[in-house]
């Protein structure tokens, strides 16, 4: 390729090399580079505010194991911002460019101007500024490569001008060079020390009741298959938190729940008896222990992560493995002992059994207005067997983590912690994997956040769909602003419930399919013509504003 090319020709081939499809972005940024993907053949995604076009990238960054794309001008920094703090806290490799005026025109007081390396700091494992176009080649690399390794992280770069036209225009004399280790993620596998992994085996083959943590960074790594063969092979229950969700069969023997704040009573109450706990992949931070007390902190410890930092960090009695969760596994695998442990599966299928029977009351009840534990149990039925979910945060992820049983064939994506994220996201997650049916489980309160993305769903023909589970409130915060309101009933409501808002009628009007439902025996029919009708689609599901979610730990 020519040693000399405009600098958006170098930003646009940068993209095509690591094989991108998509990117996402608000006008007006790098309308050169846009022109040129144009060309080679790569989609351009306009969203309706820079929060949803980081969103939409984080989606597709989760589910094509690449870096996510997006970009925007200069005044819309602090929005992007927003969106690259939820793929800060759910590791994904999300490359963010954003405009600045050039280095004269700083600290003047120029129009639309901050310093926006400040806003991105904390939240990015790689932040660059680009005056010069002779700067890309390194800049680029670098960003790429950070994003996708070790611990995936967001990156960002703000480059000159405001909306990047000083170096999209400019030279770059630098041949051009592309690394396609780069392309997708975890590049590199690293193994843990083998003195350490003799000291986890024998660990496991001492204890009588073990159990695994699987979490985002067994998902990461792809190691569903390793973890499944190490646990049969020492007969270990496998507890996982939302974010490792799907990694195997729900309905396997081995399954034990999902752990956390946001998980079973079943799970919390396993991992609290085991006298050794596998954390594999996972922060083990405090919603995933509730608060660190499960388990408690004298239970021993075995944890595999990519990053050495996070090993024994909140548990100290801690066997550090530090490596790819895929190749620690297969290499401690091999001195675990072929067990039983007949007793301590009796036990911890007593808890699940238990557990999920008292789900089944719920998920059974036709009465309306409907429980969001049938919508689920609905929505368990209807996916198809390579359907792919992507749950909000809060309530949302608390029904689908708890109430959906999945596949290891299906995936499951959910919010770190932003409202609202999962219906953009699902956009890109579809953008990501065309062929897979892709689901969006929303409350209506975290609609509202984006529900102009619809638009962009119906331009593009990005077919997804979206359930919405309408109870006209923000059902989280309901029972604490009753309580500080509790002389004042009437104003609590005030604070957090919505009006009746017709979504499926707003839907129609963006260009999609839509319907609202009341009656849970309608669910199935609905999904199933939502798949077929080659449009964006909406499901409303109108719900009980007073059902709770299950106690995570009794």
């Amino acid at each position: 390729m020519s040693t000399s090319m405009k600098g958006y020709e170098y930003i646009a081939n940068v993209i095509k090399g690591h094989r991108i499809t998509h990117v996402f972005y608000v006008e007006a940024m790098l309308r050169y580079v846009n022109r040129k993907l144009d060309e080679l053949g790569i989609n351009g995604v306009m969203a309706h505010s820079e929060n949803a076009a980081a969103y939409m990238a984080d989606g597709y960054a989760r589910a094509s194991r690449k870096a996510g794309l997006c970009f925007c001008q200069s005044i819309g920094s602090a929005n992007l911002a927003g969106g690259i703090h939820e793929a800060w806290l759910a590791n994904s490799p999300v490359v963010a460019f954003t405009g600045k005026k050039p280095p004269t025109s700083q600290y003047t007081g120029s129009y639309q101007e901050a310093d926006h390396r400040l806003l991105f700091e904390a939240i990015t494992k790689f932040n660059a500024d680009v005056s010069d176009p002779e700067q890309l080649p390194l800049v680029l690399r670098q960003c790429f490569r950070t994003a996708v390794t070790g611990k995936p992280g967001p990156t960002h770069t703000d480059i000159s001008n405001h909306i990047g036209r000083t170096v999209e225009l400019g030279d770059v004399n630098q041949p051009y060079f592309l690394d396609t280790t780069y392309n997708s993620y975890p590049p590199y596998r690293p193994l843990a020390e083998k003195e350490e992994v003799n000291r986890a085996g024998k660990e496991i083959n001492t204890s009588e009741r073990p159990i695994i943590v699987a979490g985002r960074g067994a998902m990461i790594s792809d190691a569903g298959k390793e973890l499944y063969a190490m646990a049969m092979k020492g007969s270990i229950p496998i507890t996982t938190t939302p974010d490792a969700k799907a990694i195997i069969d729900e309905t396997d023997p081995l399954w034990a729940g999902v752990v956390g704040a946001y998980g079973m009573d079943c799970a919390n109450k396993a991992v609290l008896d085991a006298d050794l706990v596998i954390f594999i992949g996972t922060q083990a931070g405090d919603q995933t222990t509730c608060d660190w007390n499960v388990p408690n902190r004298t239970t021993r410890i075995i944890q595999i992560d990519i990053d050495p930092t996070e090993l024994g960090k909140n548990y100290p009695n801690t066997i550090g493995l530090w490596g790819d969760a895929k190749k620690v596994l297969s290499q401690l695998t091999d001195g675990v002992d072929n067990m039983k442990r007949p007793d301590w599966r009796n036990q911890v299928s007593e808890y699940v059994q238990d557990t999920l029977k008292e789900y089944e009351a719920y998920q059974e009840n036709d009465a309306m207005p409907m429980r969001p534990e049938r919508l689920c149990a609905e929505i368990s039925k209807a996916l198809p067997d390579n359907g792919v979910l992507v749950s909000d945060t809060g309530f949302s992820a608390i029904w689908s983590s708890t109430m959906l049983r999945m596949k290891a064939t299906q995936k499951y994506y959910r919010s770190a912690g932003s409202l609202g994220w999962s219906f953009p996201a699902s956009l890109g997650v579809k953008c990501a994997v065309p062929s897979k049916p892709t689901f969006c489980l929303i409350g209506d309160g975290g609609f509202y956040y984006h529900l102009n993305e619809l638009e962009t769903a119906a331009k593009y023909g990005i077919n997804t769909v979206t359930i919405i589970n309408n109870n006209s409130a923000l059902a989280q915060c309901a029972s604490d602003i009753r309580f500080v309101y509790r002389n004042d009933i009437q104003k609590a409501e005030e604070k957090y419930c919505h009006g009746d808002i017709n979504f499926s009628e707003i839907a129609r009007q963006y260009g999609a399919w839509s319907v609202r439902i009341t009656n849970p025996t309608k669910i199935g029919s609905a999904i199933k013509e939502a798949l077929s009708v080659g449009k964006p689609a909406v499901i409303e599901i109108i719900t009980d504003p007073n059902a709770n979610v299950p106690l995570a730990f009794k």
